[in-house]
Formats: C-alpha cells, structure tokens, sequence
C-alpha cells in the first residue's frame, strides 16, 4: 500500500500539472500588469484632460512681431499668392502694444501700424483662402518673443507650422533649429526688377551720395542706385545708365552714371 502512494507519477500526470501552472502564473500575471496598465491611461487621461488640441487649420504661418510692425503683409495677403492660417499669439501683440505706448514718436508709429496691420488682417475679406487667428497658447519659461516663436514653431513642427518673419537674425536661428521659415524680405528680393549693366533708367535723385559727388536715387521697388555726378540733380529725374550690381545681404545695389 506504501509503495503504491509513494509512486512515481506518470509522465502523463507531470505535464498536465506544468500545463496547469503555467496556466494559473499566466492569470496572476494578467491581474498584476492589466491594473498597471490601466493607472497608465488613467494617468495620461488626467494630464489631458482639460486640455483641448489647438485647432492651427490649414497651412499655418506663425507671425511675428515685426511682420505687423512692417506692414507689407497686408496688400501680399490682399494679393491672394498666401494662403492658410495665419497664428498671431497674444505675446505678439503685446509686444506691439507695448510700442504703441512708448514715449518714443517713431516707436510709437510702428506700434500702432502694427495694431492696425493685425486688425485688417482679421477683417480682411479679399484672400477667402487665408484667415487670420489670435492664439493664447505661449512658452511661460521663455521671456524672449522670437525665442517663444521659435519654441511654439518646434512644438507643432508635426503641424507643418512656418514661421514668417522680416528679421533676418530671427530667420538664421529658426532655420538653425530646423523651423521652416518664410521671408518677406526673400521675396520682395525676388521681386526686385532684373537689370543689367548697360542699361538705361530713369531715376528720380533724392539725396546727396558719399563720394565723388554721387546722387542717390531709388527706383519704384525701392532698389537703390547710386549715381556718379548727380549731387546737383538732387529733386530732379535723370536718365542713367547702369555701370555696375553689387550683391549685398539685404539684396542688390546698384551703380550708374548720368547718360
């Protein structure tokens, strides 16, 4: 009787035991990680809450400050060649508010040119294409406007976010930090009327040059020519002839002489 209770168990008898503690680990472990699981989404589900996606639409431009305060937007946005959305955020305005109330009269006119570029940009209804919205989303840890700019830009870099601007320091580290940019000084450069030496203008002179009695004149795109002998033409229109292009940064500058 002893040996029969003490016998070896079948082969049978083993695996249909492994199998069933298998099947006993794999349950405890279902109810230790499923709860671990379910506190993650509820986790995630209370960091979110509250918090509504930002709806940006449809090709979206994040404008900075001195877009506004330049003004130039407005008939290029009148033209109907941009469309989407364009962002202004409140720290922009603000900072075109600021101007606005500065003591100083030149600041002051570009503060308010801004404010009113920004309120025609929301009324205008020439571009149906384009509309114009102000967001409050900001970068709190971040005190420099085009530093905030840069930060929201990389932040909804997934949205295909631009940013558009005419400072030229803000476009080099945007597009350094791998932001999409869009100049509005790169396209009135592209803008600019092709001329080529030899050939033959008529120039308003406005101003006295720096050397060789030299007059400054500027053609209807506000390409500069400088003109050799026309310090005494300042107020009168002259026919020149173009001599030599200079490639600057901010675009090319001409040189004439009177023909």
């Amino acid at each position: 009787m002893k040996s029969d209770v003490f016998a070896k168990p079948s082969e049978g008898f083993t695996q249909a035991l492994a199998r069933e503690i298998v099947r006993n680990l794999t349950s405890i472990g279902q109810f230790t990680v499923r709860p671990r699981q379910m506190a993650g989404r509820l986790f995630q589900r209370s960091e979110t809450k509250g918090k509504k996606p930002l709806e940006l639409g449809e090709h979206p431009l994040l404008v900075d400050t001195s877009v506004l305060i330049d003004g130039r937007i407005l008939p290029i946005v009148n033209s109907g060649f941009l469309t989407g959305t364009l962002l202004v955020p409140q720290f922009v305005l603000g900072e075109v508010q600021h101007l606005a109330d500065n003591s100083d009269s030149l600041r002051r006119a570009k503060g308010r040119r801004g404010l009113d570029v920004a309120g025609k940009l929301r009324s205008q209804k020439q571009n149906p294409f384009l509309r114009t919205k102000i967001i409050s989303e900001d970068v709190p840890d971040v005190a420099e406007v085009d530093h905030k700019l840069i930060e929201l830009a990389k932040r909804w870099r997934g949205q295909h976010v631009q940013l558009i601007t005419i400072d030229f320091n803000l476009a080099q580290l945007a597009r350094a930090q791998g932001v999409k940019v869009l100049s509005v000084v790169d396209l009135a450069s592209a803008l600019k009327i092709a001329i080529v030496p030899g050939e033959e203008l008529t120039v308003a002179i406005t101003h006295e040059g720096k050397e060789r009695q030299q007059g400054v004149g500027y053609l209807p795109d506000g390409t500069m020519i400088v003109v050799d002998e026309a310090k005494d033409k300042v107020g009168s229109s002259v026919v020149v002839v173009v001599t030599k292009i200079h490639q600057t940064a901010a675009g090319q500058l001409f040189f004439a002489r009177l023909k």
